[in-house]
């Protein structure tokens, strides 16, 4: 038996409500929030400014200071890169202290993406299911079970990723910064890879926050869709030309949530933008509810 709560509450309407869809009407999907997103990045791309600060800061200077130690003398023979290598562990070390409490910081930042990614699901699927059956699902939208847990995966996911971004900064900066000492670069050629290091890092930055605001719209939306006894849900792709071939013929399909395509359900393959569109059988309900 399908659409449990949906029917607890439908039975409760007033007498002689109709749960006919307007003609043509069907239900709005549930998209990821750009304005979510955008909210998202602009803190994440807040770390790696910081980050990429503290590069300029502590090490480029130091860097500029050791050149005569790694650069290659003017006969063409390279020094030897151990020693100025060896000197710039203490500055690496300085670096990392600047971000000791990026744990806090991640769990907080983590924390408020996942409540206005809840909040904005909720909001979405509320209007959606409102317009269509005029049923209004507010007294069964809490934060507990299934939910629940999907916020507390969600949370975890996030933290994870955002306490990376420095590890990752600081591991391919140390990397970069000892393989150009030892083949004798000069300081400028090192001061174009530690800025490259840092577009790269943005970049992750802002691929974070798109996947994960997709990531987050399809784990709730599973969660709540399947809590209100939606058991299935019509694929719906962005529509151009960088939805992956395998994405686009799911469109149109219809998928059960327990029993996920080979692909997964929309949303779980990174940046993936397709959408899961709540699927109802009003015959199937109306039977159900003797109407």
């Amino acid at each position: 038996m399908s659409h449990i709560k949906l029917r607890h509450l439908v039975q409760a309407m007033p007498h002689g409500a109709s749960l006919k869809k307007r003609q043509g009407r069907q239900l709005k999907p549930v998209k990821p929030s750009y304005k979510n997103e955008l909210w998202y990045k602009a803190r994440l791309l807040a770390v790696v400014t910081h980050l990429r600060l503290a590069a300029r800061d502590e090490l480029l200077p130091e860097l500029k200071r050791l050149e005569p130690l790694y650069a290659k003398a003017e006969d063409g023979l390279a020094r030897d890169a151990q020693v100025p290598r060896r000197s710039l562990d203490t500055t690496f070390q300085r670096m990392a202290q600047r971000f000791s409490g990026i744990e806090q910081t991640a769990r907080r930042l983590a924390a408020l993406a996942v409540q206005r990614n809840i909040d904005t699901v909720d909001d979405r699927l509320k209007a959606s299911i409102k317009a269509s059956l005029r049923v209004d699902i507010s007294p069964v939208l809490t934060q507990s079970g299934p939910i629940l847990d999907a916020m507390r995966a969600a949370t975890q996911a996030n933290v994870d990723l955002i306490t990376s971004i420095p590890e990752q900064y600081f591991e391919k900066l140390g990397d970069a910064v000892g393989k150009n000492m030892e083949a004798g670069l000069r300081f400028e050629d090192l001061a174009k890879e530690v800025e490259r290091i840092g577009g790269v890092t943005e970049s992750r930055a802002k691929l974070i926050a798109r996947d994960q605001t997709g990531k987050m719209n399809s784990a709730f939306n599973e969660a709540r869709q399947t809590s209100l006894g939606i058991d299935r849900y019509t694929w719906q792709t962005s529509g151009d030309e960088r939805v992956r071939e395998e994405h686009a013929e799911n469109d149109g399909k219809i998928f059960s949530w327990n029993d996920p395509p080979a692909t997964g359900h929309p949303g779980d393959d990174v940046n993936c933008r397709c959408v899961p569109v709540p699927y109802f059988d009003l015959d199937e309900m109306e039977r159900e509810l003797g109407l």
